[in-house]
């Protein structure tokens, strides 16, 4: 069962009903029952990127969704993986994220969808969805969530490392138009890229998606603006362990010089192999195979026999079939209780 109490804090004002969540899911049943007259200020999240997305989707589920979208939702960072509250608000610790909630403001972000499309299921996300690897280490770590807890995506991504299959997609695109804003170009046959073959890893990213948990851990998309009206679209291209180990490899040298220098070793984040993919571009050379766009629009259909998972914001998305998943941005934005500490006042 799930405690419920009242607090009024004399120092902030506030008036606060809090609600310590009993189950997996309780966030968003919670989210889309309430009466959002009552709590006009927005709803804290005590917690990591997952019950965030559990709020957000609690929200978005509610025949309101219009209105709802606009309750500002606030972030306590406690979980295995900060990244959203990091990225955007420049927040990594509790207290930071407390007082940035009671100085006031509010910081709009992008909301993106993913929708299977033969099932009519849809799912809401504010970082990123990512098929092939991740997606799988996602899923494997659930196994130890309580005998590693934060480390194990370590555990599993090695585990992953060991038996890695082959992930084999087709991916259309619609690549975003000069400009910005969110509006939507007319749609045609003529607009849509299409990539199709073997992918160590697809993302959309909302975000640059820059990991708390871990100095040494990189960016996944640099590029990516939470509120510029564009999703990021990574493709990692190619399969096979010795090509993740080579690349690993080298990488790990260099953060080993680093850590040498510096005399800090901190434990990197759970999507580590990811984002040293990612991030290796830069590091090793220039005619690697991953490519970044930004895209308004993606439709990703998973080939042969491959795993058809879809992660969002650390959560796994499960599919029997090779159903074809679609992933867009909303015609409107959220809010994120706080600002980041260079936002103009």
């Amino acid at each position: 069962m799930s405690s419920r109490s009242l607090v009024r804090s004399p120092l902030s004002g506030f008036t606060m009903e809090v609600i310590e969540t009993a189950y997996a899911g309780h966030a968003k049943t919670i989210a889309s029952t309430i009466d959002l007259s009552k709590f006009p200020d927005g709803i804290i999240c005590v917690g990591g990127d997952g019950i965030v997305n559990e709020v957000l989707n609690g929200l978005l589920g509610r025949d309101n969704w219009n209105e709802a979208i606009k309750l500002p939702i606030g972030i306590i960072p406690a979980g295995s993986d900060n990244s959203l509250v990091w990225t955007v608000l420049g927040i990594r610790d509790p207290v930071s994220a407390a007082n940035a909630v009671t100085k006031g403001g509010s910081t709009p972000i992008d909301v993106f969808a993913v929708k299977r499309s033969q099932a009519g299921f849809t799912h809401f996300g504010l970082t990123a969805s990512y098929f092939g690897f991740v997606a799988d280490v996602v899923q494997l770590s659930e196994d130890f969530r309580l005998q590693f807890g934060p480390f194990r995506y370590v555990v599993a991504g090695f585990l992953k490392f060991l038996s890695l299959p082959k992930y084999k997609f087709e991916v259309e695109y619609l690549p975003s138009s000069p400009g910005r804003g969110l509006e939507l170009k007319p749609l045609t046959e003529d607009n849509w890229i299409t990539r199709k073959g073997e992918f160590l890893g697809i993302f959309s990213c909302n975000h640059f998606c820059k990991p708390a948990q871990g100095l040494l851990s990189p960016i996944i998309a640099p590029k990516a603006q939470h509120n510029d009206g564009n999703l990021d679209l990574i493709l990692v291209h190619g399969s096979g362990r010795l090509r993740l180990f080579l690349l690993l490899h080298c990488l790990s040298a260099l953060l080993a010089s680093f850590i040498t220098f510096c005399g800090i070793c901190q434990g990197i984040s759970g999507l580590s192999y990811f984002h040293m993919l990612l991030f290796a571009k830069t590091l090793i050379t220039e005619s690697w195979p991953l490519q970044q766009v930004q895209v308004k629009q993606v439709k990703i259909r998973p080939l042969g026999n491959t795993h058809n998972g879809c992660g969002v914001d650390g959560e796994l998305l499960r599919a029997e079939d090779q159903t074809e998943w679609q992933c867009s941005l909303l015609p409107a934005q959220g809010r994120l209780l706080g600002q980041h500490p260079r936002a103009s006042n």
